[in-house]
């Protein structure tokens, strides 16, 4: 456009003669011109494109308005129908599980109360003897009293024609019957309008007879024992009295020195020969949840065999083997058998845990412990599934000894519990701090059929005093339905008991090796 308005001033100039101002002028206006006509056309391009976009987007948007309003009532329609059909495809499980809930809780009702019934039979005293009967002779009237028989006084000797009566008399006495019962004046008893109406006076008047035969005789009478006093006890041969045996008139008895345990020769031999022929068996005991009832862990016994193949538990033999200082070789084979286990069974089940009871002897043998800690830090990869078990006797008389070896332990990432729980006012707290995160306690304690020491602490709220400091309580010897059904009152999660499965024996499949290694060597050999 500047070229046009150049060359149209310069024709003007040279062709036509103009001024040059002139010239210059009109090939400025004609510039403006051109340049306003372009910026109107590219405007009006631009104007017609913007608008062809606009036409183009509106038609987009109505096609997704038309999609989105298909959607919504697509959307509608299962609003209004996924819900009838859902109900009407889960209300007859619904109900049915509702019935079997009702079978279950009406099955667990009636075997409670079968055992509570047989627990009521089997706790009703056994029927008392059968009393003596002791023949007495016929009074001449009413009332009069008897007369004391001779001192000697030979027995008569049955006629033949009392013989018949003599045998009833005898059947009726092992039967448990008196047989003078309901038999009348002739076989030597009152009538019973005599025994109903003359009862007293005959005992007053048997007392004052015997008053008399005291003062006859000079027989001091007896003082009437006082309230909650010790009666005396007649001799047996002699028929003198005596005294308890805890009256002492001469003094005081010495005091006893309280003896030690005395070894069992018998048992410790036994032990002996049971782990150098390796006669030693693991058996497990799966812990549920409740009300699932599903394993969720496993805790390992150890059981011996003796000779004759008998199986021998261990509250038997450890008071033994912990007195002749074999508990570190059972420990220690318990150990290596335990891993062998959870090693088949994190295969199958990562969330698998395995409780290992040891003892505290253990802790503090010189020869055991080192090998121990050695043995479990190679294997620090199952700490999360191996947890060692302490009675509550065995925590509470650790000392520095035990519980330096149970730092070492906690250090290595192995994780403790405590069972044979009877004390609730110790410290659990501090137990927490050094790696306890399980309790065991008695099912019997938690539902106060067995009276525990528990101070200011309720049972039922043992498990949430627990839960505060970090450890899970499991309920153990829970042996019938009616257990089962307390315990869910008090939100039981954990339970263990031959209810569910008694311990059962490893497989020997699982324990291949496990017998011919020995890793850890102990002061016993």
């Amino acid at each position: 456009m500047a070229i046009i308005a150049l060359s149209s001033a310069t024709v003007l100039i040279f062709q036509f003669g103009r001024p040059f101002g002139e010239a210059v002028s009109l090939s400025l206006a004609m510039m403006c011109t051109m340049i306003l006509i372009h910026l109107l056309i590219s405007r009006a391009r631009d104007r017609g494109a913007v608008s062809e976009a606009v036409d183009r987007l509106e038609d987009r948007m109505a096609d997704l308005d038309e999609d989105v309003g298909n959607l919504e009532g697509r959307l509608t329609g299962m609003e209004h129908t996924m819900p009838r059909r859902t109900r009407a495809e889960m209300d007859p499980l619904f109900a049915e599980v509702e019935v079997l809930g009702t079978l279950v809780k009406q099955m667990a009702e009636a075997m409670s109360d079968l055992e509570t019934r047989v627990e009521d039979q089997q706790a009703l005293p056994p029927p008392p003897p059968p009393l003596p009967h002791y023949p007495q002779t016929q009074p001449g009237m009413h009332g009069r009293a008897f007369e004391p028989p001779p001192a000697v006084a030979p027995p008569p000797v049955p006629s033949a024609a009392a013989a018949p009566q003599a045998r009833i008399d005898a059947n009726m006495q092992h039967a448990g019957q008196h047989p003078a019962i309901g038999q009348g004046p002739e076989v030597g008893t009152e009538p019973l309008h005599w025994q109903q109406g003359h009862a007293q006076p005959r005992e007053s008047a048997g007392r004052a007879d015997m008053d008399a035969w005291d003062r006859k005789y000079g027989v001091a009478p007896i003082a009437a024992p006082a309230p909650g006093a010790v009666p005396f006890e007649q001799g047996p041969e002699t028929g003198q009295t005596q005294a308890p045996d805890d009256d002492f008139p001469f003094g005081d008895p010495a005091p006893a020195v309280p003896e030690g345990p005395k070894p069992n020769l018998a048992m410790r031999e036994m032990i002996t020969s049971a782990l150098n022929a390796n006669r030693v068996e693991l058996f497990l005991q799966p812990i549920v949840t409740l009300p699932q009832r599903q394993v969720k862990y496993y805790e390992a016994f150890t059981r011996l065999r003796d000779a004759e193949g008998n199986a021998v538990e261990a509250s038997v033999f450890l008071p033994e083997a912990v007195l002749s200082g074999q508990i570190a070789r059972i420990d220690n084979l318990l150990l290596f058998r335990s891993l062998q286990v959870i090693k088949r069974l994190t295969s199958r089940n990562r969330n698998a845990i395995l409780f290992c009871n040891i003892s505290s002897a253990s802790l503090v043998d010189e020869a055991f412990f080192p090998s121990f800690l050695e043995f479990v830090q190679s294997n620090r990869a199952y700490a999360d599934v191996l947890v060692f078990e302490f009675s509550q006797a065995d925590v509470a008389v650790m000392g520095g000894l035990e519980l330096e070896s149970l730092n070492a332990l906690y250090e290595a990432g192995f994780r403790f519990s405590i069972d044979r729980i009877s004390d609730m006012k110790m410290d659990f707290n501090s137990l927490a701090g050094r790696g306890f995160k399980y309790a065991k306690l008695h099912g019997d304690y938690l539902i106060g059929r067995r009276e525990a020491n528990h101070g200011h602490i309720h049972p039922s709220d043992f498990g949430d005093l627990l839960q505060r400091y970090g450890m899970e309580l499991i309920t153990d010897h829970v042996e019938t339905e009616s257990q089962v059904l307390e315990l869910l009152d008090y939100d039981v999660k954990f339970a263990q008991g031959n209810l569910f499965s008694p311990p059962r024996p490893v497989r020997a499949e699982v324990l291949q090796g496990a017998s011919a290694a020995g890793p850890i060597r102990t002061a016993a050999g």
